[in-house]
């Protein structure tokens, strides 16, 4: 009788401990993505913060008016690279989230849908963006992200063109 009460004393320790790790398993990974998220809106505030700065760091857009009216000084064009790598190191962070450090569900793929059409328009809009992901060595980003963004400037180098685009800088 005692062994009996034991066993089933154990046996329910044990059902409460699983279910116990499937809610703490569940709760981790929605914190993950939260906390995820957060820190990705951060970060695009932090560059709607230096464009709101310094106007003339939406001259990284190709067809932004800015253009117009902002002399092209060697200042601004070492400003406006750091622009562009700090947008792709963010996109970097934020690729590798979305396509490596998690299985996605539908709000994931649904984010990563809106995530991948910031990032081609941002591609597709700036020349100083295409021209630092083909001069840049591959192998400073991992091949997936490097990858992505050569996918998008190949595409709109074949609308444009109608021609294959060039290989990628290894």
């Amino acid at each position: 009788m005692l062994s009996s009460v034991s066993f089933a004393i154990s046996l329910i320790s044990f059902m409460l401990t699983i279910v116990t790790v499937i809610f703490t398993y569940r709760f981790n990974r929605i914190t993950i993505r939260n906390s995820a998220k957060q820190e990705h809106q951060k970060i695009l505030l932090e560059i709607n913060k230096m464009l709101l700065a310094e106007p003339e760091l939406w001259t990284v857009y190709d067809q932004h008016p800015m253009n117009a009216v902002t002399p092209k000084t060697p200042q601004l064009q070492a400003k406006v690279e750091a622009l562009v790598y700090y947008y792709l190191n963010f996109f970097d962070v934020v690729y590798e989230f979305y396509n490596v450090h998690i299985i996605k569900n539908k709000n994931d793929l649904e984010t990563w849908k809106s995530w991948a059409a910031y990032i081609e328009y941002f591609i597709r809009g700036s020349s100083a963006a295409r021209n630092t992901i083909l001069q840049m060595n591959a192998k400073l980003y991992e091949e997936g992200v490097y990858s992505f963004y050569y996918k998008i400037i190949s595409e709109m180098e074949q609308e444009c063109s109608g021609s294959s685009a060039a290989e990628p800088v290894a």
